[in-house]
């Protein structure tokens, strides 16, 4: 008898076909809602995601949808200053001992965040082996941080930890110094071009009468810019000089600066630079701000509104508003509060209500949030007091850098 034998083998079933491009925008939009820190080893996963990662158009997603969280997660970088050696404060006002090794935490904090809890999480550090000797104030772009020295300009991304050392300029030589040396740059992106400029500014002149730097010009650097990366002058010149110690404060394309207040005319306004159209303007101080105040600060609120702080009694601090757009410069300052707080020099602001249960306050090492429904001050954290991640002490700590902090993949090197 035979037997007959069954085939075992089963009909092949067709694989269902995937759209190629259907699958590439999901994998995008999975990526975008990843940090950078993530982002950074997927680029090596396959050249498909590489190429996605690195697009411009990806990048900037990636870093609208970084600002986007700001509002519910509020993130802020730190850089701790430190001194090689302490000197007394009668010999200089400003220390010119620095250390050279910088470094970068960030941070999150809430209004209603407990002070023992906060930890600062490390993110990038260099040695620069003695390049500069003293420090300015650190200013934040779209993730990248500006950081003038006495002698160099630095340009980091912390979350990708690129970092550049701009060339001396033309004009203004900080590594020669001296008396006719100009202190006074910024950072901000030219929305037209995608790129990132840095400007400084250099004195023309000189007035005998008063040995004081008067007519003043500035010059600009386009970072990985098609040539390379050059210095070259702004054709038009500021119609007023600035200060000469300051760091702009850069939103929405343009780059804003204090006036000297040793200008004949004590003009009631700040200098303003489109970085597009590279021309000067003025913007006019809050009419409410008493003339006789010098003393006020300027910030940026969620990368859109510029925000003037200043005290206008011993006891009351006062916060206007303005929406940072061409058609806007000119207009009324908004007056948002004044609020109880004793201190003869004003703090930074740092976000208003509805973005946060109150206000976000800065001043030296200590943050504060204030209550406006309460009128209560509470002390959000003391940074000589937190908990930085790798550090037990530091030696000669002496100041601080905070600033509000959005990650992001923008590139500062041609490669």
């Amino acid at each position: 008898m035979k037997v007959q034998k069954t085939s075992t083998r089963r009909k092949s079933r067709t694989a269902p076909r995937r759209n190629p491009e259907l699958m590439e925008e999901l994998v995008t939009e999975i990526l975008l809602r990843l940090p950078v820190k993530s982002l950074r080893r997927f680029e090596s996963v396959c050249k498909a995601w590489r190429s996605i990662i690195s697009d411009p158009i990806f990048i900037r997603a990636h870093l609208r949808h970084s600002a986007s969280k700001w509002v519910q997660n509020p993130c802020f970088i730190i850089n701790p200053h430190t001194l090689d050696t302490v000197v007394p404060e009668e010999e200089e006002c400003w220390p010119r001992t620095f250390s050279s090794h910088l470094r970068f935490y960030k941070c999150q904090l809430q209004c209603d965040y407990s002070p023992k809890n906060n930890v600062a999480t490390f993110l990038h550090a260099k040695d620069f082996n003695g390049e500069f000797n003293s420090l300015r104030y650190f200013k934040h772009c779209d993730g990248l941080v500006f950081a003038p020295t006495d002698t160099r300009l630095y340009v980091f991304n912390p979350a990708t930890r690129e970092s550049i050392t701009l060339p001396d300029g033309y004009q203004n030589s900080l590594r020669v110094g001296g008396q006719g040396c100009c202190y006074c740059a910024g950072l901000g992106l030219d929305s037209s071009t995608g790129k990132y400029k840095v400007v400084q500014a250099f004195y023309r002149s000189v007035d005998p009468s008063t040995n004081m730097w008067t007519d003043m010009g500035m010059e600009v650097f386009t970072i990985a810019g098609d040539n390379g990366g050059d210095w070259r002058e702004i054709a038009s010149d500021p119609p007023y000089p600035v200060e000469r110690f300051q760091t702009a404060v850069t939103v929405n394309g343009f780059l804003f600066w204090r006036i000297a207040k040793r200008h004949p005319e004590r003009l009631r306004a700040i200098l303003h630079l489109s970085l597009e159209e590279e021309e000067f303007g003025i913007t006019r101080l809050p009419d409410s701000l008493d003339p006789s105040l010098d003393a006020f600060v300027l910030d940026v609120l969620y990368g859109r509104d510029l925000c003037l702080t200043a005290c206008t009694s011993e006891t009351t601090l006062t916060i206007w508003t303005l929406p940072a757009v061409q058609e806007g410069l000119n207009s009324p300052w908004e007056r948002r509060y004044s609020i109880e707080f004793e201190s003869s020099m004003p703090c930074h602001t740092l976000s208003l209500p509805p973005f946060s249960n109150g206000i976000v306050l800065w001043r030296a090492d200590t943050v504060y949030c204030y209550d406006p429904a309460t009128s209560e001050l509470t002390a959000l954290c003391e940074l000589n007091h937190m908990r930085y991640q790798g550090v037990r002490t530091w030696k000669n700590l002496f100041t601080f850098n905070f600033n509000p902090f959005t990650e992001s993949l923008v590139r500062i090197t041609s490669s």
